[in-house]
């Protein structure tokens, strides 16, 4: 049901994915899969911000962390939401939180062909404080020696 509501939505109706995921998640619920719980929050914040409704979206984000607090994918998720609302001080919170945990799944190789987690906690966290930055992008360059556009966020911070 996931999977066609991302389908729906990436056509443009956002309302029928909406349908489909709050079915969902009356599925997910009755089972108790947490997981599943997390994923339809996740992409229902998603729908209602593309249909320009951030308070809803931030709602429903915030529903997802409260499902799997420990997942980085919600922590940036709520970072996101809250440096695209000009909260600087949350984004940096949520976002730090974010990179914490993205090492540790990283660590323990959930996402060892793909850090994007931890490289898009970096790069946001870039964005959110001139601090976080310096010290994020540092980090993301240990990890990743190599990776382009770490370089190239800490020269324009330095830079600037």
């Amino acid at each position: 049901m996931l999977l066609e509501a991302q389908k729906v939505a990436a056509n443009g109706n956002l309302d029928e994915a909406l349908r489909l995921l709050r079915k969902g998640l009356s599925i997910a619920k009755k089972t108790r899969d947490k997981r599943a719980q997390s994923l339809i929050y996740s992409e229902m914040g998603l729908c209602y911000q593309e249909k320009g409704q951030t308070s809803q979206g931030l709602k429903e984000f915030e529903k997802a962390y409260e499902v799997t607090p420990q997942s980085s994918t919600c922590l940036l998720m709520l970072g996101t939401s809250h440096l695209e609302r000009g909260d600087l001080e949350g984004a940096g919170k949520f976002l730090a939180q974010a990179l914490a945990s993205a090492e540790k799944e990283y660590r323990k190789g959930k996402y060892a062909k793909d850090p994007s987690n931890l490289l898009n906690a970096c790069l946001l966290l870039s964005k959110a404080s001139r601090n976080l930055a310096t010290k994020s992008l540092q980090f993301g360059l240990k990890k990743f020696p190599n990776h382009p556009l770490l370089k190239q966020e800490l020269q324009a911070l330095a830079g600037s």
